[in-house]
């Protein structure tokens, strides 16, 4: 059609297609980076740009945005949150997806969700990024619910990474929704924005850290409210 005259969405449907279907796994973006080097050392010896290979890499991932919604039925703050963990192996994302849409009934789901974006609105304001936070320094706690929260999420965080490694993205999933209490327990009795820059700075490291960790199959954050 007149929206598509080089037929290029299709193309890209394709691909996924064929990746879902035959349950390839896949790095996109290391295939896009494969066929971008092919590309310049064959004829035509074709040069493309970081830029424009970020552009085919997103491209090709909002096909399988589309994908996940319209054929698969997930809803589109779930796939939303799949691709703002980093999922790029689309047979991978589909467990995430499958795993989420069931994790997200529990009763701990939604109120850590709104922890989750709270999280990142607070590092947002104070300019910082998750990978930017310096480490944490639990000599710095003031309040019990600082180190509950500390002691929680390091203890949860090597069985994630066990179940995750394991492809038991449900079970994953679990370990983190059962961080709820601890989370809520923070947010009601610390004062994350303190008069002292050393204990601000640590207790925005800690939630740099916990949103780092647990994000990196789903992130919370872009799960709206039922």
């Amino acid at each position: 059609g007149s929206s598509d005259p080089f037929a290029l969405r299709r193309a890209a449907l394709g691909i996924v297609k064929i990746i879902l279907e035959k349950k390839l796994t896949v790095s996109l973006s290391l295939a896009v980076a494969a066929a971008v080097k092919i590309l310049a050392t064959h004829a035509p010896k074709k040069a493309v740009t970081l830029d424009q290979e970020n552009q085919i890499l997103d491209f090709i991932l909002d096909r399988a945005r589309y994908v996940f919604r319209e054929r698969d039925g997930f809803g589109y703050d779930e796939v939303n949150a799949i691709f703002r963990s980093g999922a790029e192996d689309l047979v991978d994302a589909r467990k995430r997806l499958e795993a989420l849409k069931v994790i997200r009934r529990s009763r701990n789901f939604e109120p850590l969700s709104v922890s989750f974006k709270r999280i990142r609105k607070i590092l947002e304001k104070a300019n910082l990024k998750p990978g930017e936070a310096q480490s944490v320094n639990s000599e710095r706690f003031e309040n019990e619910a600082e180190r509950g929260l500390y002691t929680a999420m390091r203890g949860a965080a090597p069985k994630v990474e066990s179940e995750k490694r394991a492809g038991r993205y449900k079970e994953a999933l679990e370990i983190i929704a059962a961080l709820r209490p601890d989370v809520d327990r923070f947010f009601e009795q610390v004062m994350v924005m303190a008069d002292d820059p050393a204990i601000r700075n640590n207790r925005l490291a800690l939630l740099a850290e916990l949103l780092r960790a647990f994000t990196t199959i789903a992130d919370f954050s872009e799960m709206a409210g039922e």
